[in-house]
């Protein structure tokens, strides 16, 4: 069987970063990926915060990402890893779809998910009148009212995007607004959007797609209504890291634990990015994140 140097598991910017890194290292990997080149990056409506761009749509800075996999003929294994266990001194990672595959070192750069609100009939609606990315999903509302839930940068950056489309869009956070300064203040270019603080959902209402729904003051109880045609969920991220727990290399809310070196409690495996507990989790940290790991795991 073939023992590949390493396998890096995901291509958002900390796996795209670590395969550049590893095919200049003359690393023998094999980069694989579940869904899309660019990870969470693709969803962003626009992104300020990176080198080099003043500003750039996140699909367009995914592109940009694929081309210098491309430049370097670098290839994208487009499958999932299910587990990861040792084998005779080596990783064995089996795939959903592409059978096992051996590694003597593995990096995880699994990114986020988005983070659901656990209510009833949320499963139901998803697809269906709830989304988690507005530049996805967003046309569908045209001219529609929707309601965006979250009051960080990703939230209140995404209503921008939904206001140019929708006739109304309602911020809604559990306590105040968290985005930057700047992006807080943008929200006074926009007539049709009307900022809700303090509240959250206590219910959904509709039966074959969203109608509305029931909201609770979190600091009085009361209830109100509120009639939408769409939710776009922007409450946090967690990590997609359920195949690991029989790793021990996670902490309780689901987070890689790695050391300085980016190496987890089980050698051989090292972890990168979103994934991983820390403080910062930004397309520039993960990007600094692999070139570091790289640099160790080329040791």
């Amino acid at each position: 069987m073939e023992v590949l140097d390493l396998v890096i598991v995901g291509a958002g910017p900390a796996g795209i970063t670590a395969a550049i890194y590893a095919k200049r290292a003359n690393i023998n990997f094999a980069l694989y990926e579940k869904n899309f080149v660019g990870g969470n990056v693709v969803n962003a409506y626009e992104i300020e915060n990176y080198p080099g761009y003043a500003k750039i749509n996140g699909a367009d800075l995914a592109v940009q990402f694929n081309s210098n996999l491309t430049e370097l003929n670098i290839d994208v294994n487009y499958d999932e890893i299910t587990k990861i266990s040792k084998n005779d001194g080596c990783f064995a990672l089996e795939t959903a779809y592409s059978g096992t595959i051996y590694a003597k070192k593995v990096l995880l750069a699994l990114g986020t998910k988005s983070r659901k609100l656990g209510l009833p009939k949320e499963d139901q609606f998803m697809g269906r009148g709830i989304s988690t990315c507005a530049t996805c999903d967003g046309n569908f509302y045209k001219g529609k009212d929707v309601l965006v839930v979250g009051g960080g940068n990703s939230a209140v950056s995404e209503s921008f995007y939904l206001a140019n489309i929708c006739n109304k869009v309602y911020i809604m956070t559990r306590h105040e607004l968290k985005a930057d300064k700047k992006e807080i203040d943008k929200i006074k270019n926009f007539k049709n959007i009307e900022v809700i603080e303090f509240k959250s959902i206590n219910e959904l209402h509709g039966d074959k797609k969203i109608e509305g729904v029931t909201l609770i003051d979190t600091n009085t109880k009361e209830l109100s209504e509120l009639k939408v045609d769409g939710i776009f969920l922007y409450v946090g991220q967690v990590p997609p890291t359920d195949f690991l727990k029989d790793l021990d290399i996670l902490n309780k809310y689901g987070f890689i634990e790695v050391n300085e070196k980016f190496e987890t409690k089980v050698d051989g495996i090292f972890a990168i990015g979103d994934c991983i507990s820390k403080n910062v989790r930004q397309i520039v940290t993960a990007v600094g994140d692999a070139a570091t790991a790289i640099h160790f795991i080329n040791e």
